[in-house]
């Protein structure tokens, strides 16, 4: 039974009439009744009851007129599924992520790509720098969002967001009351830092900031997780330099002193492997590098 013979039998179905059938199927009577009779055959019941003069389905006819009906319809559909996964409209892109974008960029970004692509699904997933690099190039994520610079000659990235660094104490720390808290007032405090191995390149941007500052943080605690450092801080344990975007995702027991006077960022990219990027990864990088521009 194919799908050739299963059309034929519901056009037929639909007329009740072989020659008005075979017209709108562009072919002669004789090879529809041929067709009609092998699958009969084919399926062991007889599909239409004839007399000379009228044509009727019988009722495993009628059966058959139903579910091959919903059968073409399902056919339909999936075809036009397929046709917007081709496109890059519908589908599932995995996004890693380095933890605070999700306090600054992230959100926004995933906002937009539901109003632009409402059919393509995201899986995310925390990850550090190196996790997320490993991850693509295995293909078992799509994109990472990622602090750079990331050097990778498979992969490829572009910038999404730029911020400055703020110091991070504890809102109950005895130098939070202080009106000008510069950052060479902690520099006798233990350093609750990220691993090298979340973000090597800001690890080292943050370490010269102190060394510029006049001082080499004393380091207590490392750990990959913002939310970790942010709660390390509050409990007092020591102090942190972490990117500005972050105080807008938790509303903890600190203080906050941005560093806008100097001239490091923290920096995010976009990184995927153009290697295997579905069209749906495509359409998601067109989407985010414009939006990055509109932002800067």
């Amino acid at each position: 039974m194919d799908l050739k013979k299963l059309r034929y039998f519901l056009v037929l179905a639909e007329e009740l009439h072989f020659a008005r059938a075979a017209e709108r199927l562009f072919i002669a009577q004789p090879p529809l009744s041929r067709q009609i009779r092998r699958l009969e055959e084919e399926l062991g019941a007889e599909l239409f009851a004839r007399t000379k003069r009228t044509v009727k389905l019988t009722p495993a006819g009628e059966f058959l007129r139903r579910e091959t009906a919903l059968l073409f319809e399902q056919i339909a559909a999936l075809e036009e599924r397929v046709k917007l996964v081709g496109q890059g409209t519908l589908g599932q892109v995995r996004i890693g992520y380095v933890g605070a974008v999700m306090h600054s960029l992230l959100p926004s970004l995933l906002t937009e790509l539901g109003r632009e692509y409402p059919q393509i699904s995201t899986m995310l997933e925390e990850m550090p720098n190196q996790a997320q690099v490993e991850a693509l190039r295995a293909g078992r994520i799509d994109l990472g969002l990622v602090r750079s610079p990331v050097a990778d000659e498979r992969l490829v990235s572009f910038p999404v967001l730029s911020e400055t660094f703020s110091l991070v104490i504890s809102a109950d720390h005895p130098l939070a009351a202080k009106s000008e808290l510069a950052l060479r007032d902690l520099a006798d405090e233990p350093f609750i830092c990220f691993s090298r191995e979340c973000a090597p390149a800001m690890v080292d941007t943050i370490f010269a900031i102190c060394r510029a500052a006049g001082f080499a943080p004393r380091k207590a605690h490392e750990t990959s997780q913002i939310n970790t450092i942010l709660r390390l801080v509050e409990s007092k344990l020591g102090y942190s330099v972490v990117p500005s975007g972050v105080r807008e995702g938790y509303r903890l027991n600190l203080r906050y002193v941005e560093l806008d006077g100097i001239p490091e960022r923290a920096e995010v990219a976009l990184l995927y492997n153009p290697a295997l990027a579905s069209a749906a990864t495509g359409n998601i990088v067109e989407l985010f590098g414009r939006l990055a521009k509109r932002g800067r």
